[in-house]
């Protein structure tokens, strides 16, 4: 086999993995919305509270807002793992399963502890 055609053969290997890992990314995305509410443990809303919801590399992003609601829209059915962060209190990471892709999802409470 030529040089050329090698590199030709590696270069079309190398795309198709491309590609594959491209389209597992965007299986996971889709038209479904989770919602929730961030709270400290004293119950009470957290506002500007960040929330990360992972899919693969990327990730889709939110905020709570002043009664610590928060939505993050675009997941499609499988397993992710979300973030939610806030300055002066300690970040919590969940694990995400969802089962049917659906814009009316049960809301999820996330209570997140002081940090120290």
């Amino acid at each position: 086999m030529s040089k050329f055609r090698c590199a030709l053969t590696l270069a079309g290997v190398a795309l198709l993995a491309i590609l594959q890992t491209q389209a597992v990314t965007a299986q996971a995305r889709g038209l479904g919305r989770i919602t929730g509410t961030v709270l400290s443990e004293a119950g009470d809303p957290i506002s500007g509270a960040m929330v990360k919801v992972e899919i693969g590399s990327d990730a889709l992003e939110g905020k709570s807002d002043a009664s610590g609601k928060w939505a993050v829209s675009g997941l499609g059915k499988g397993e992710f793992f979300a973030e939610f962060s806030k300055s002066g209190f300690e970040t919590k990471r969940v694990r995400l399963v969802i089962e049917k892709e659906s814009i009316n999802s049960d809301p999820i409470k996330i209570s997140l502890k002081k940090a120290a």
